[in-house]
């Protein structure tokens, strides 16, 4: 251990306060690996410091109503909306109901909780900050009762857990926040299936939905898929886990393993260049009804979108920290360390050329568009990807490279669907279905002059976060090392170049944090801007890093 002690200090003795300053400025050596200290607790600090100013600059453009996005709902009665990205310039204000809506105050409550790591934090920027968490806060405990979504760890882990580590709660917030999430992790409890051992992720169907022209006018309407998904589990749901381990319940705790373990078994894939299967990638989405895989999110489905590998390694890096922590007898499953450690092998692997993905790894590749129009019979077939007309997004956005119109079997959809489809045009003045393909974006080809695959920061964030939760637990000191020198190699990179400070554009002055997160490309949703989780993520990576630094 002291050897390592000497081999972080070394990272770290020599950082500046100056949060733009992250160039390498030492090189230590430790067991033949080389560790540049790119990002020093200084620069963690500083991080802290700077997201601290942004979101008390949110907190005041959100009191006073300035540069605001509300969502149709916000305005009625009774109404709590929610801070969640920026869009056209302004902070995008979420209704209520939706995941996201845990993290704006999850963020407050993080920056009070660690206030003693954050210089020039005073007491009525405390208060401020604490009234905001605890007004939003108490708009979502009533989330702890809704059975009809998994995303209760999102929801109620990330706000409510990050509140009981604020020492400034009253006993009574303290006793409704424990309560919200007992309550909560009985909510999950009841989407778990005894028979297949996991907890389902959606209750919906997809749908093909598209405009198109009928008599001239232009409409949008809902179609049905032939086939549509029976019981589906996205790797996101790996996030839950954290929470039902934290619970006293062993049955909480049974739940997230089998989860884990069926989610090692069924998510995951290698490209055909890794003819050792060394590097394996998660799909987004895996049907246990077909037993089939696919991606609602990435550029097809069996491609490599970045934060779903971002939460399959945060969620495996939380389950085997449990697996640790609890020591109890878990040999029907797996080496929940050794799988985490596969996984941080693969990001590592996908991350060597630039340690901000693309917002799909495989985006960049010669044959992703290939990837994007692959409907075989073997994968969950549809995503809001096969929709991506070039009117939809803006003009210097490029999904994948080679995109171009998607024509595809129009026999994916109900009879209805084709019946109807089949008398109208596409957006682009054609038929809609032509020789039995379905051409919803028409046939002429786009200009993708100046166009760039946008970047995902909020992926990076996690990368990072889970790393360091790794090194906070792992008693491998070769590891340790490893996983610091990873993570300290994305902090450094999204320090020096992601960070809204360095143009001090609109989302400095809405006061995000990062830029350059991508949300859901294929719902043309949330593309290359700020996004609240994204921060969430990248404060949290920052105090995981100043930590470690205490630990020693």
């Amino acid at each position: 251990m002291k050897k390592l002690a000497l081999a972080i200090m070394a990272m770290s003795i020599i950082g500046c306060s100056n949060q733009q300053d992250t160039k390498p400025t030492v090189d230590v050596t430790k067991t033949g690996s080389l560790i540049t200290s790119s990002f020093s607790v200084a620069n963690a600090k500083a991080n802290l410091v700077f997201a601290k100013d942004q979101y008390l600059k949110m907190i005041n453009n959100v009191e006073t109503g300035s540069h605001l996005h509300p969502a149709d709902v916000c305005g009625n009665e009774g109404v709590v909306c929610f801070p969640r990205a920026e869009e056209d310039g302004k902070i995008h204000m979420e209704r209520p109901l939706k995941w996201t809506n845990g993290f704006y105050q999850g963020v407050l409550w993080q920056l009070l909780a660690n206030k003693d790591m954050i210089d020039g934090f005073s007491p009525e920027q405390e208060k401020m900050m604490y009234e905001n968490a605890s007004f939003y806060q108490d708009a979502i405990i009533s989330e702890a009762k809704r059975g009809n979504t998994h995303d209760l760890g999102f929801l109620l882990y990330d706000s409510f857990g990050e509140a009981l580590r604020y020492d400034g709660l009253t006993s009574q917030q303290k006793n409704i926040y424990n309560q919200a999430l007992v309550t909560g992790r009985e909510t999950l409890a009841t989407r778990y299936d005894d028979e297949k051992e996991l907890i389902k992720s959606w209750d919906w169907k997809p749908q093909f939905i598209h405009e198109y022209k009928k008599d001239g006018e232009l409409k949008k309407d809902i179609f049905d898929l032939r086939d549509p998904w029976d019981f589906p589990v996205i790797v996101d749901n790996m996030m839950n886990l954290d929470f039902m381990l934290s619970s006293s319940n062993p049955r909480h705790h049974k739940i997230a393993y089998d989860h884990a373990y069926h989610t090692h078994k069924n998510h995951y894939f290698y490209a055909d260049s890794d003819t050792q299967e060394q590097f394996p990638i998660a799909y987004h989405v895996f049907d246990y009804g077909e037993n089939k895989p696919g991606n609602w999110q990435g550029i097809g489905n069996i491609s490599a979108w970045a934060r779903g590998q971002a939460w399959s390694l945060y969620g495996f890096a939380t389950v085997a920290e449990a697996a640790q922590r609890d020591g109890t007898d878990l040999s029907n499953y797996i080496d929940f360390q050794k799988f985490t450690d596969s996984l941080f092998g693969s990001v590592k692997h996908l991350t060597k050329d630039d340690a901000i993905p693309d917002w799909d790894f495989f985006a960049s590749r010669d044959d992703a568009y290939k990837i994007a129009e692959n409907v075989s019979s073997d994968t969950a077939i549809y995503s809001n990807i096969l929709n991506m007309c070039a009117k939809y997004i803006a003009d210097d956005m490029l999904p994948y490279k080679g995109w171009r119109p998607i024509q595809y079997d129009a026999a994916i959809l109900s009879d209805e669907a084709i019946a109807f489809l089949s008398k109208v045009d596409s957006i682009n003045d054609e038929p809609m279905i032509q020789n039995g393909q379905l051409t919803p974006c028409g046939t002429d080809s786009y200009d993708l002059t100046d166009r760039v695959i946008p970047k995902d920061t909020s992926a990076a964030a996690l990368y990072a976060s889970a790393v360091y939760r790794l090194a906070q637990f792992t008693d491998n000191t070769e590891k340790k090392v490893e996983y610091i020198a990873f993570g300290d190699r994305i902090m450094s990179k999204l320090t020096e170049d992601y960070l809204t400070s360095k143009t001090q554009d609109a989302s400095y002055k809405l006061g995000f944090v990062m830029e350059e997160a991508t949300g859901n490309f294929p719902a043309k949703s949330e593309i290359n801007v700020p996004i609240v989780y994204a921060d969430f993520y990248f404060i949290e990576a920052n105090v995981r890093r100043v930590q470690l630094e205490n630990a020693l």
